[in-house]
């Protein structure tokens, strides 16, 4: 072969290979951006029915991350739903030592579902109720989360077709009133990034930290009288033992927002002199 040829032969070869780049610059423009899942924080703030988290489209994935403190609370979810559709929903917890003994248990209530027996909290009236203990979990099965590359205990992942349309309610709780870090997820499709917070990611990562949660574990105590607020009627008030009342989550947003800083200050780099 020429060299005349040769040359002739590497241009024709460099314009396809630079046509074809061409064309797949295009497609990857044109693709829809990347879709994630929406995360939810949960700070105590939504422990009864009329305060819960609310949620459409159950096929969405969306997780909510809560502390049970103290008192420990449950948290509920509000999903609205029709007849037929099947609700996958998984309930784990962060991988760490204090939680490895916890068994949080899960409840579905809404219609159509059997007569509610046996909750510790009171069901909205007219609803029946699935309840799925975890005590008999033995082995725990490991999974990580790709967003934080964090690790977490499965306990539970069930898909329940829905008996009627109409309001459901997941409640999530510890039988045993203990300060408990938990996290419920549902739905498989991926969808646009949401949250009810800024720097979702980074406070997920520092709810999987043992460092920001001293005191997992350990069970609320009543408040003796002599330490009630004065005027404060109420006999079921809680306290932990070894800690504050509200839980350790809140500080998620201030270990969030200092990582952020700190990574922000690295990228501008020392102070020009």
């Amino acid at each position: 072969m020429s060299t005349a040829t040769r040359r002739s032969t590497l241009r024709a070869r460099s314009a396809r290979l630079t046509a074809l780049a061409a064309t797949l610059a295009a497609v990857l423009a044109s693709a829809s951006p990347a879709r994630a899942r929406q995360t939810f924080f949960d700070y105590g703030d939504h422990a009864s029915a009329e305060d819960a988290l609310e949620f459409s489209e159950i096929f969405l994935s969306r997780i909510v991350y809560s502390e049970l403190g103290c008192p420990s609370r449950p948290v509920w979810l509000k999903l609205e739903a029709a007849k037929g559709e099947t609700l996958h929903v998984r309930l784990g917890m962060p991988a760490l030592a204090p939680l490895r003994r916890e068994r949080p248990s899960l409840a579905l209530l809404g219609p159509g579902l059997p007569r509610p027996a046996g909750l510790p909290f009171e069901a909205p009236a007219g609803v029946g109720a699935q309840l799925f203990s975890t005590s008999t979990v033995r082995a725990l099965a490991a999974v990580r989360d790709p967003a934080t590359d964090s690790r977490s205990w499965l306990l539970l992942d069930r898909r329940i077709e829905l008996p009627e349309s109409g309001s459901y309610s997941l409640v999530a709780w510890s039988p045993e009133g203990h300060r408990v870090r938990l996290w419920i997820a549902v739905g498989d499709e991926p969808t646009e990034e949401l949250s009810n917070v800024d720097d979702p990611v980074e406070r997920a990562k520092a709810f999987y930290q043992p460092w920001t949660a001293p005191d997992l574990s350990a069970p609320c105590s009543p408040v003796p009288a002599r330490a009630r607020p004065a005027g404060d009627p109420s006999t079921a008030s809680c306290a932990h033992a070894a800690g504050t009342a509200r839980g350790a989550l809140p500080a998620l947003a201030v270990v969030a927002l200092a990582g952020v800083a700190a990574r922000r200050a690295r990228r501008r780099g020392p102070p020009r002199g």
